[in-house]
């Protein structure tokens, strides 16, 4: 069985990046992106849902995740960590950490 995991602080950002970059059929899509110099990772983009797609509706923002990648992943987890210097990219040190039971190593 395939599940979801959001941190309260997680969700929240999540629902603010929907709020200012999605429209009324948009999701929060779960994908793999590209590497930089750990590899690639899995990252979130704004995206219309399709017929491959797992929709998690429990939460109060819409997710999405391709059937074959979350199948692959088993369970993935989403955090987000405010001013943690290394944790996360970007200058601030914060974002988004998402974490699946069977990583991405392509």
């Amino acid at each position: 069985m395939s599940t979801l995991q959001i941190s309260p602080e997680a969700l929240t950002k999540l629902e603010e990046l929907h709020q200012t970059e999605g429209g009324e059929h948009s999701a929060i899509r779960i994908a793999v992106m590209g590497g930089g110099s750990r590899g690639p990772g899995l990252g979130l983009i704004v995206d219309e849902p399709n017929a491959d797609d797992i929709r998690f509706t429990d939460f109060t923002v819409p997710i999405i995740v391709d059937r074959s990648l979350m199948n692959y992943c088993k369970q993935i987890s989403i955090e987000f960590q405010v001013g943690t210097d290394g944790r996360c990219g970007g200058a601030s040190g914060s974002g988004f950490l998402i974490a699946a039971q069977n990583p991405i190593n392509l």
